[in-house]
C-alpha cells in the first residue's frame, strides 16, 4: 500500500494482526499504517496490547494471523532482516553492566558490523549529553541514565524505523525532554517511530494515536481529536459531599474518578449525565460539565471498552 501523502510505501503496513498467548488474546485484528517522519504512539492499560504489537513488529513474535510489513520486509518470514534495520528498545535494561558506556556502544556498533564503530559511539555519546559517563559502567548509573545509553545504543546504526517501548520510563523531566528532542529531530529526518506509553501527557506529541484494550483498537486519531471520538462526558464535582460520591453512585456508572483540584472529576457515559447530575444535587454536590481530556479518553477506554459508540 502507498502512502497518499508521499506516493511511497509506508514504513509499516500492519493488517488484521492477530496474538494469542493460550487462551489469552494478547492483540486482535491490529491494522496501523505508519508514514516515515510520523510518530505512532500506542497507549492504553497494562495488558493492552503494546508490548506484545512492538515484539511482533520488531520481527521477535511471530503472529497467529494477519499480515505485518517493515521497510518492505514480511514478517515473520523476513524477521531477521527485519531485526537488523529497525531500532528496538525493549522495557527492561539490556545493556551489559559490567560494561562501560562507551563499551556498550562499541559493542552495539560491532554488532551491526558499522565501518567506523569508535566514531558512531561518539556520535551518540555527544547527541544524548553523556560525555562525563562516557567511561563508567553502566551498572553505576541512574535509571534515568541508563535508558538513554539504552537508546544511544538502539540507534547507533541510524535506524530508519524505531520501535521504543515505554522510552521515558524512569526519566525525570529533563531526561525525557532530551528524548522528545531527539525523537522529534529523527521524525523531521524522515524516521518512522512507533512508541508505546503509559503518560498521556507525553502522547500529546504523538502525530498519531491508538488506544488499545485488551488487545483490540478502541480509537484512533491525532491526539486532540481522540476525546471528541467517544460517547463520554467529564464533570467536575464540588461541595461537602463530594468525597462521599462513590459510595451513592453504581459503580456501572461511572468510568473513572480522581481528584481535580479541590473537586471530584468524573467520566460517565454521556446518556447519563443528567441521571448522575440529578443524583449528586440530591446530595448537595455541585457539578460542572468541562470538556474531555485525553487521559479521560484513555481511562474510558480502560473501562471495558466503556465510552465507546
Amino acid at each position: 500500500m502507498l502512502d497518499k501523502q508521499t506516493g511511497g510505501p509506508y514504513a509499516i503496513e500492519v493488517r488484521g494482526l492477530t496474538k494469542r498467548f493460550g487462551q489469552r488474546v494478547a492483540i486482535e485484528d491490529l491494522s496501523m499504517y505508519v508514514r516515515y517522519g510520523q510518530i505512532q504512539g500506542l497507549a492504553g492499560a497494562n495488558g493492552g496490547g503494546k508490548s506484545t504489537s512492538l515484539r511482533v513488529l520488531s520481527g521477535l513474535l511471530a503472529p497467529d494471523s494477519g499480515s505485518a510489513h517493515v521497510l518492505g520486509h514480511a514478517l515473520p518470514s523476513q524477521g531477521t532482516r527485519v531485526r537488523q534495520l529497525v531500532g528496538y528498545l525493549p522495557q527492561r535494561n539490556w545493556l551489559y553492566s559490567a560494561l562501560s558506556v562507551r563499551e556498550n556502544l562499541l559493542f552495539r556498533a560491532a554488532v551491526f558490523d558499522l565501518k567506523s564503530p569508535s566514531r558512531a559511539a561518539e556520535l551518540q555519546i555527544d547527541a544524548f549529553g553523556l560525555n562525563a559517563y562516557a567511561s563508567n559502567a553502566v551498572a553505576t548509573l541512574s535509571g534515568g541514565y541508563t535508558r538513554l545509553v539504552e537508546l544511544a545504543a538502539v540507534l547507533i546504526h541510524q535506524p530508519r524505523v524505531l520501535l521504543l517501548d515505554e522510552p521515558t520510563t524512569g526519566l525525570d523531566p529533563a531526561a525525557r525532554q532530551v528524548i522528545w528532542r531527539r525523537l522529534a529531530s529523527l521524525a523531521a529526518q524522515g524516521t518512522a517511530i512507533v512508541l508505546s506509553t503509559h503518560d498521556l501527557a507525553e502522547a500529546q506529541y504523538c502525530s498519531h494515536l491508538i488506544l488499545l484494550s485488551e488487545g483490540r483498537i478502541k480509537v484512533q486519531g491525532a491526539p486532540h481529536e481522540i476525546p471528541n471520538q467517544l460517547d463520554a462526558a467529564a464533570i467536575l464535582v464540588a461541595g461537602h459531599q463530594s468525597a462521599m460520591v462513590m459510595e451513592s453512585l453504581p459503580p456501572w456508572l461511572v468510568m473513572a474518578a480522581y481528584p481535580h483540584g479541590n473537586s471530584l472529576r468524573l467520566v460517565i457515559a454521556r446518556k447519563c449525565v443528567a441521571d448522575i447530575e440529578n443524583r449528586l444535587g440530591c446530595l448537595g454536590c455541585l457539578t460542572e460539565r468541562t470538556n474531555l481530556t485525553l487521559e479521560d479518553a484513555a481511562l474510558a477506554v480502560a473501562h471495558r471498552g466503556g465510552g465507546l459508540g
